[in-house]
């Protein structure tokens, strides 16, 4: 899959999700990994593994 598919599926996923701002943005950090989300929108959620 090219990033380019993943970039569009989360521009539209934050439009439809009504373009939340910066403020809604949450990182969780662990030994482990990185996850970012936006709200409560499971399509704007990405985990960052740590090797």
């Amino acid at each position: 899959m090219a990033l380019w598919d993943d970039i569009e599926r989360a521009l539209i996923a934050w439009r439809d999700a009504g373009c939340p701002g910066i403020g809604t943005v949450r990182l969780r950090v662990t030994r482990r990994s990185h996850t970012y989300r936006i709200g409560d929108t499971p399509a704007l959620r990405w985990e960052h593994r740590l090797a």
